[in-house]
């Protein structure tokens, strides 16, 4: 599988209730997610994982933290 290949890796419902959840401490109370953060929170996790897979050593077949 190439690393272009267009994968989504997050549950778009699961992404909003946890930004909504933790936008409850706020003064000001967010009702709402937009298409361009869950967006954004899907580039962040495949660039931890990206990342996180080429830092590991050349040997062994499990990915560990």
């Amino acid at each position: 599988m190439s690393a272009d290949v267009q994968v989504k890796l997050i549950s778009k419902k699961h992404v909003k209730a946890f930004a909504l959840e933790m936008a409850k401490t706020r003064a000001h109370k967010f009702t709402r997610v937009s298409g361009d953060f869950l967006l954004l929170c899907e580039g962040k996790m495949k660039d931890f994982i990206r990342h996180h897979v080429r830092r590991l050593p050349s040997k062994g077949k499990t990915i560990t933290p």
